[in-house]
């Protein structure tokens, strides 16, 4: 619905608008759970301290609460938070794809709003819901700091910590336990994986016609207002208020309930840039980041339009080995990296290769989901009459295809570009003191419980995240404009 009211109705709120409900993806999601623990805990969160001087001033006297970030509501709702954003991205580009005309001629011929949204829009977004269920389900079941740093205080296990325990924990490791478990999530993205392909197979969708001027915006009336202020209500929980909380802990000597404008301090920023480890582990997140994410896009690119013009069982079976890294958590994946490369002949534990060849594997399923929606949303008709016309496949994929497919390619490639410059689980097993990276380093001070510490690099990397992703969602919407 987000999505729909900023590409479609008079209720939008311009480039601000888009870019806030992106912040929680900008944020590592073990410094995202940490803010909100921040301002949730039972006891120290600023929220509840507001509340509970607040109700104090009535004659309510409460020690602690009301709110409890560490218990099951907490834990959904930090889902919630983390994984909306990520259906938001693939969604409204969609939207941006989908001709807007075919939503007019509904409300032409005496349509109204809902209906032609619930006959025409949704119909037509097939592609984009069908990769974004698939894509949240896959990051969902293999989640593991939100649940680390949330659910386990309040003694709630997922699959995902129980698998990291097994293998990094126990001793002797039960790697036989943690692939049992890992069966279980297989089953369940697989399952979501057909459900996907069923979907965006019966081609009951609207794709691509002519790309005329952008249409007229949805006239709201008197729903506009409300509209609005419930988006700045979502925008306020997903970016607002656990940046708020991560910025207010990092500006403190340690971590207190009783907050003192007076006690602030830029102490922590400056020990982070002293730290050789923490810069550095920054300035090789970010590089990695640019690389890992963009060979994985082209990569995913290249095979959706294998897979979608050649339909083979050598096709299918390729697409279904470049999605089995989604079914698997990343713990498992780094132990195959470890036991694959660290010996003879490679040797490679430890370097920016690994590194490198680890997040590429981990990232190219979300790659490919992007890509395959992007190509059904642009349809076969386009690449059937390119072929029809006497164009070879890579004149197809370089003229027609990839520039109708590069609003969602770039969308995509900003979720990899997050994803690897926040990813914890692989970095923690395959990263070193000589090779550090942010999640290695995040991990750390998490462990070692400097939490002003860490907010300060949690409030760092949503900076620097926040300025490259916006500066290339930028460029995906002057693409657009140019087509």
């Amino acid at each position: 619905m987000f999505a729909w009211v900023n590409e479609r109705t008079d209720a939008r709120l311009g480039f601000a608008a888009k870019s806030l409900p992106l912040i929680p993806m900008f944020i590592p999601s073990i410094a995202a759970a940490v803010g909100w623990v921040f301002l949730a805990s039972s006891n120290a969160g600023l929220l509840n301290v507001l509340i509970r001087d607040a109700l104090g001033l009535v004659g309510v006297d409460m020690t602690e609460g009301p709110l409890n970030i560490h218990s099951w509501p907490g834990l959904i709702f930090a889902y919630f938070l983390f994984l909306t954003p990520y259906a938001y991205l693939t969604i409204s580009s969609g939207l941006q794809s989908l001709d807007p005309a075919l939503e007019e001629a509904s409300r032409s011929s005496g349509a109204g709003a809902f209906t032609t949204f619930r006959r025409v829009t949704l119909p037509s977004l097939r592609p984009s819901l069908g990769a974004s269920v698939l894509l949240i389900a896959t990051m969902g079941f293999a989640l593991f700091s939100i649940p680390l740093v949330i659910g386990t205080p309040a003694g709630i296990d997922v699959l995902p910590v129980e698998i990291v325990h097994m293998v990094a924990q126990e001793y002797p490791s039960n790697k036989a336990g943690a692939l049992g478990l890992s069966l279980v999530i297989v089953a369940v993205v697989s399952l979501c994986w057909l459900l996907q392909r069923r979907l965006v197979r019966s081609g009951n969708y609207a794709t691509i016609s002519g790309r005329g001027a952008r249409s007229a915006a949805l006239q709201l009336g008197r729903w506009r207002l409300p509209v609005r202020i419930a988006m700045l209500g979502f925008m306020a929980l997903t970016a607002v208020l656990p940046l708020a909380g991560l910025v207010a802990v990092s500006l403190q000597r340690y971590w207190t309930a009783d907050f003192s404008f007076a006690d602030l301090t830029l102490a922590n920023y400056q020990s982070l840039f002293e730290n050789t480890l923490v810069w550095g582990g920054l300035k090789n997140s970010v590089l990695l980041a640019l690389a890992g994410a963009t060979v994985a896009i082209v990569a995913g690119a290249l095979i959706t339009m294998a897979v979608e013009s050649r339909r083979s069982k050598l096709t299918q079976v390729l697409d279904g080995v470049v999605k089995i890294p989604a079914t698997l958590t990343h713990i498992i994946l780094a132990v195959a990296f470890v036991v694959a490369f660290a010996g003879a002949p490679f040797y490679l534990i430890g370097t920016y290769a690994i590194l490198l060849l680890a997040y590429i594997v981990l990232y190219i399923p979300q790659a490919a989901f992007y890509s395959s929606a992007a190509y059904h949303q642009v349809g076969r008709q386009l690449a059937e009459a390119s072929a029809t016309s006497g164009a070879a496949g890579g004149t197809t994929f370089r003229r027609v295809l990839l520039p109708l497919m590069a609003p969602s390619l770039i969308a995509g490639w900003s979720l990899l570009f997050v994803l690897i410059t926040g990813d914890i689980t692989a970095s923690s097993m395959l990263a070193g003191t000589h090779t550090p990276v942010v999640g290695f380093v995040i991990l750390d001070l998490w462990t070692s419980g400097t939490y002003p510490r860490l907010a300060a690099l949690g409030v760092l990397m949503t900076v620097v995240a926040s300025s490259v992703v916006l500066a290339v969602m930028w460029m995906r919407d002057r693409i657009r404009l140019v087509k």
